[in-house]
């Protein structure tokens, strides 16, 4: 079988980065580094390259992090244009994202001159809000007095950086609620930013109001209904963000906020469920989930539905975990059939990482149509036979 070839197999930029350091720092093995590289990305994807790249690197740059930094930053403002844009060239943010990977991994140790790094970068857009995630757990007052002087800074690029930062929720990394109890630093930032000039950094600010609503709901729905009274159309459209998924699932505040009306009840659905399946009931950690199944009405007269699915697990300290997904809202005609496909990658449990630790063994698929669950089935999530999970 012929292997994925990677973005650093087809571009070479790691021979390019490696050649371009080793004239500021003449002690970098520039073949060593290439081949390095080459060894972490066996079997992985185009996605690891700049991971794999800023992981390398400690290897081949002094042991001192400050002067490993300074080599890259010196690095960063040969390969930075002169003027930040909005979107970096593939060029200069595949050269560079690779510092942020490094900084992220590796710059707690000089908190200041990491920060002062995360800085330069993300006025480039060569780094991104999850990088900087370990920073704000082991000292979220210290990144705020930072993102406090961010957010006034002239560069558009460096203002969403810190929108971007302000994320609770992740997919690949971990949530900010267990390590942020009070969200009021966090809303004083987005205070600033809602009126940003830049949409980019407004829309952002929609996402993090959206988490903030759902972890902290007392504190959200009071500064949106403050920010509501504004009457200006961009804030309503920041609104309509934040709050779109406080609506899907039915929430009286955000329906009364947005001026909805009532929120609309279903009814029972006269409905059956057939063909509920998995292409698989053991399935790999790191593999998509896939399901299928079809609804038939039993109704002569057209009715709405509205499906959710639920994935409940067991999580490493024994509890169990339940949580529901909205999947489609429709109206079906009289005896009306409908089948659907989807696939989940990742799987919701994959998002409940702790330190490295997996959700792996039962878990239970459950398929809800107007509040009633009509059917389900239990599944294995194991471990990949080439990759240790613990």
């Amino acid at each position: 079988m012929r292997k994925q070839r990677t973005l650093f197999d087809l571009t070479q930029d790691g021979l390019v980065i490696g050649e371009k350091i080793q004239r500021i720092y003449p002690e970098f093995d520039v073949s060593g580094f290439v081949a390095d590289v080459r060894t972490v990305m066996e079997g992985q994807t185009i996605y690891n390259v700049t991971h794999a790249i800023g992981h390398v690197l400690r290897q081949h740059l002094p042991q001192d992090y400050a002067d490993a930094l300074a080599i890259l930053m010196d690095f960063v403002a040969r390969e930075a244009p002169s003027e930040p844009t909005q979107n970096p060239t593939p060029e200069v943010e595949t050269r560079l994202r690779p510092i942020s990977h490094f900084i992220s991994r590796y710059g707690l140790a000089d908190f200041d001159a990491s920060l002062d790094a995360f800085c330069e970068l993300a006025k480039h857009r060569c780094t991104r809000g999850g990088d900087i995630r370990a920073f704000l757990i082991k000292d979220a007052d210290q990144c705020f007095e930072r993102f406090a002087e961010w957010v006034r800074d002239e560069n558009a690029n460096l203002r969403l950086f810190v929108a971007a930062s302000l994320c609770m929720r992740g997919t690949w990394q971990k949530w900010l609620r267990p390590f942020i109890e009070d969200p009021q630093p966090i809303l004083a930032l987005l205070e600033t930013l809602k009126d940003d000039p830049d949409a980019r950094v407004r829309e952002h600010v929609a996402t993090d109001m959206r988490d903030i609503v759902k972890d902290y709901p007392e504190a959200g729905y009071a500064t949106l209904e403050r920010w509501s009274k504004t009457g200006k159309p961009e804030t309503q459209k920041m609104l309509k963000q934040a709050l779109k998924y406080q609506v899907k699932i039915g929430d009286e505040r955000a329906f009364k906020l947005l001026g909805l009306g009532a929120v609309p009840k279903l009814g029972k659905a006269d409905i059956t469920l057939t063909a509920l399946q998995s292409e698989r009931l053991a399935l790999p950690i790191n593999d998509a989930f896939h399901f299928s199944f079809s609804l038939q009405s039993e109704s002569d007269a057209e009715q709405t539905i509205l499906t959710y699915y639920a994935v409940a697990y067991k999580r490493p300290t024994g509890h169990i975990t339940r949580k529901r997904y909205r999947l489609s809202q429709r109206k079906l005609k009289p005896r009306q059939r409908v089948g659907y496909e989807k696939s989940l990658f990742p799987l919701p449990s994959l998002k409940q990482f702790d330190d490295g630790k997996a959700c792996l063994g039962w878990h239970r698929f459950e398929l809800e149509i107007n509040g009633d669950v009509l059917g389900g089935f239990d599944f294995e999530v194991t471990a990949p036979k080439d990759r240790k999970i613990v």
